[in-house]
C-alpha cells in the first residue's frame, strides 16, 4: 500500500513537473492573474460597485482560464504518453495501469491547486487594492463638506460607510466561492479523465468534455422544465433523467458562488454539502477512468 501510494506520488510530481514547463499552461496563468489584477480599472463606475465588480470578474476569471487549464492538461496526458511511447516504459516497471492513471490525475489537481492559489493571490491584492482606493474616495466626499468632523450624524455615517467597504471586501465567504469553483475544475478534469482513457484526440476530448460541462449547467433547469410542464413522465422517462444525472454532474447546483457574490450569506454546511457532492462524483469518475483504462490496448 505504502509502496503504491509513492509511484503514485512520484507520477503526480513529474506530472506537475511536465505541466508546468508547458508554455501554453504557463501563459494561460500569466493571462489570468493579469486580467484579475487589472480588473479595477477595468470599470467606470460608482466606487462602491467597483468591488462588487472586482469579486464578479475575479472569480469569473478563476473559473475561465482555471477550466481551460483543467481540459488541456488532462486531455493531452494520455495521448502525450502514447506518442512520445514513455507509457510502455513506465507500464514496463511494476507499475499498476491504475497508478499510473491516479498519479497522473493527482499532478493535474496539484497544477490546478497551484494556478488557482496563485491566481487567488492576485485576487486578495486586486481587493486589498480596490479597498484602498475606495476608502481614499469615501473619504474625499466627506471632505468636501467643511467641518463634517465635527457633525456626529455626518460622522458616524462616515463610519459607516467605511465598515460597509471593509465588510465588502473582507468576506469569508469569498474562500467558500474560491473553494467551490475548484470543485468544479477537478470534477470537469475527471470528465476529460474518463473521455480520454477512450479517445486517441485531443481536440474530441477537449470539445466533448466542454460540451458535457455546459450541459450539466442546464442539466437542472431542464429537469424543472422538464417535470414542472405538467405532462406525467413515463418510467423510461424518469429512467432516462436518472440515467443523465450520473453520467452528467449537475453544475447548476454551483450557482450559490453568484449568491455569494451578491453578499447574500450562504451557510458553510451547504458549501460542505457540495464539496462533498463534488468529491464523490469525482471518485465515481476515477473508478470509471480505470476500469476503461485497464482494458484498453496499449
Amino acid at each position: 500500500m505504502i509502496a503504491s501510494l509513492h509511484r503514485i506520488l512520484v507520477i503526480a510530481r513529474n506530472t506537475l513537473t511536465e505541466a508546468v514547463r508547458q508554455k501554453v499552461l504557463r501563459v494561460l496563468l500569466l493571462f489570468g492573474i493579469v486580467m484579475i489584477g487589472t480588473s479595477s480599472y477595468l470599470s467606470q463606475i460608482a466606487i462602491d460597485q467597483q468591488i462588487k465588480f472586482v469579486k464578479d470578474f475575479g472569480c469569473g476569471a478563476i473559473g475561465l482560464i482555471g477550466i481551460c487549464i483543467a481540459l488541456l492538461s488532462v486531455s493531452q496526458l494520455l495521448p502525450q504518453e502514447l506518442h512520445n511511447r514513455t507509457i510502455y516504459t513506465i507500464l514496463a516497471k511494476p507499475v499498476r495501469r491504475a497508478e499510473f492513471l491516479f498519479g497522473k490525475f493527482l499532478g493535474v489537481v496539484l497544477l490546478l491547486a497551484l494556478s488557482v492559489a496563485l491566481m487567488s493571490l492576485a485576487f486578495a491584492a486586486t481587493l486589498w487594492w480596490q479597498e484602498k482606493l475606495a476608502l481614499v474616495a469615501t473619504q474625499a466626499v466627506y471632505e468636501r463638506a467643511p467641518n463634517w468632523q465635527n457633525s456626529p450624524d455626518v460622522l458616524n455615517q462616515y463610519h459607516h460607510d467605511v465598515e460597509a467597504v471593509v465588510r465588502q471586501v473582507n468576506d469569508p465567504q469569498l474562500v467558500a466561492a474560491v473553494l467551490l469553483i475548484f470543485a468544479k475544475l477537478i470534477m470537469a478534469a475527471a470528465m476529460a479523465l474518463v473521455i480520454s482513457t477512450f479517445s486517441t484526440s485531443f481536440i474530441f476530448t477537449v470539445i466533448t468534455t466542454a460540451m458535457l460541462y455546459l450541459i450539466g449547467h442546464m442539466e437542472g433547469t431542464a429537469r424543472e422544465v422538464w417535470l414542472q410542464g405538467g405532462a406525467q413522465t413515463s418510467f423510461w422517462q424518469s429512467s432516462l433523467l436518472e440515467l443523465l444525472s450520473l453520467l452528467v454532474p449537475d453544475m447548476n447546483q454551483f450557482t450559490i458562488v453568484d449568491e455569494i457574490l451578491a453578499g447574500n450569506r450562504v451557510p458553510w454546511w451547504h458549501t460542505c454539502n457540495l464539496l462533498g457532492y463534488a468529491s464523490i462524483y469525482v471518485l465515481v469518475l476515477l473508478a470509471l477512468a480505470e476500469l476503461i483504462f485497464r482494458h484498453r490496448e496499449i
